[in-house]
């Protein structure tokens, strides 16, 4: 789901089944340029509680942050993968829960 409005661009994923990252070059490249925001779960966790590997997580939150996008994450991304992810991304990434709120 993509929303523009005022000159910004939300892009909404939901759970990252195909990769946060497959879906970042699929909208690059019938956009031509990255959303300013991306809101959705990365998939890095499983309901039987195993975290994709730490060094498959820095990898992506290196790429993540070349793009220049704000992302706020939620569920299935898992807690120790996001604090794997905020310690490489910093300020360009937020969790999300049920009652959170963000301005765009």
């Amino acid at each position: 789901l993509v929303i523009e409005e005022d000159g910004n661009t939300l892009l909404i994923t939901g759970c990252a089944h195909n990769g946060i990252i497959n879906i970042l070059e699929y909208f690059q490249s019938f956009k031509g340029r990255m959303p300013d925001y991306v809101i959705g779960g990365f998939h890095l966790s499983s309901h039987s509680g195993g975290n994709e590997d730490f060094d498959m997580i820095d990898r992506i939150g290196k790429y993540l942050m070349g793009t220049k996008v704000k992302f706020y994450t939620c569920h299935c991304t898992g807690i120790e993968p996001y604090k794997r992810l905020k310690s490489t991304m910093g300020d360009s990434i937020d969790y999300l829960s049920t009652g959170s709120g963000i301005k765009i």
